[in-house]
């Protein structure tokens, strides 16, 4: 596939790169669940686009426990990860998925004359730090339930449920602990107790639907919405029917 038809990123960043550049400056790389691929520590100016699959960017503590600060899909662009010998970052894939890195550490010094680029790559990194901000909040602000319920809500709208409404997790309950800032057991709990009291409808752990998602938002402080993720979808209505819309409209 030709970098200047590359989808994923909306056609934007790949038009920056050389009509004819080496292959280190564009890789596609085709991950397992579990594999993945490192931050630098020398200052690049890598993007990953997620062409396909799920993955999450992540961190890790020094005791070796993972965080992830951010779950990515088909279209989402990461930019501006850096790793340190104290903290390092690596984006892991969560189930099959086909991931596109574009590597401008070489024309960096060209590029800082452009100013279209230089606008696209502020609009990437004003959307990572709105999405970084958001989630910050919801693990400071929010209870244990309500983080579990903000994320299914968030995840039903994001992943394109099927015509019956069943959204498919590429999450494990490891996967939405860390995600969370929660541990696995208590992942578990709160799903049990949603799932009495009829929030939520499980029909394998990591198949659910919604039967109404007004219901949901109203055990919230804060509306259920996704910020900073291309395409979304819109609230479910009864009987689990659900329209597609445009961001902002």
């Amino acid at each position: 596939m030709e970098a200047e038809l590359c989808f994923a990123c909306n056609r934007r960043l790949c038009t920056f790169l050389p009509n004819i550049h080496p292959v280190s400056e564009r890789a596609v790389f085709s991950l397992a669940r579990g594999e993945r691929l490192d931050a630098c520590q020398d200052g690049c100016l890598k993007f990953w686009i997620v062409e396909k699959g799920w993955a999450a960017i992540c961190t890790s503590f020094a005791d070796g426990r993972r965080q992830i600060t951010g779950l990515e899909t088909g279209g989402d662009t990461i930019c501006g990860l850096v790793a340190t010998p104290d903290a390092p970052s690596w984006l892991e894939a969560l189930d099959d998925c086909v991931i596109c890195q574009l590597d401008f550490s070489r024309a960096a010094r060209d590029l800082q004359g452009n100013p279209k680029f230089m606008m696209e790559v502020f609009r990437l990194t004003h959307q990572r730090l709105e999405n970084v901000s958001i989630h910050l909040s919801t693990l400071g602000r929010l209870d244990s339930t309500e983080r579990v319920i903000l994320f299914l809500g968030q995840m039903a709208l994001r992943f394109r449920p099927t015509l019956d409404g069943i959204v498919r997790l590429p999450t494990s309950r490891e996967d939405i602990a860390d995600y969370l800032g929660l541990n696995a057991e208590t992942v578990s709990r709160i799903l049990t107790r949603l799932k009495k009291q009829r929030l939520v409808k499980f029909l394998s752990p990591t198949e659910y639907t919604i039967p109404d998602m007004a219901a949901l938002e109203r055990r919230l402080p804060v509306p259920i919405d996704v910020v900073g993720h291309e395409p979304r979808m819109d609230r479910f209505v009864a009987g689990q029917e659900f329209a597609l819309k445009e961001m902002g409209a």
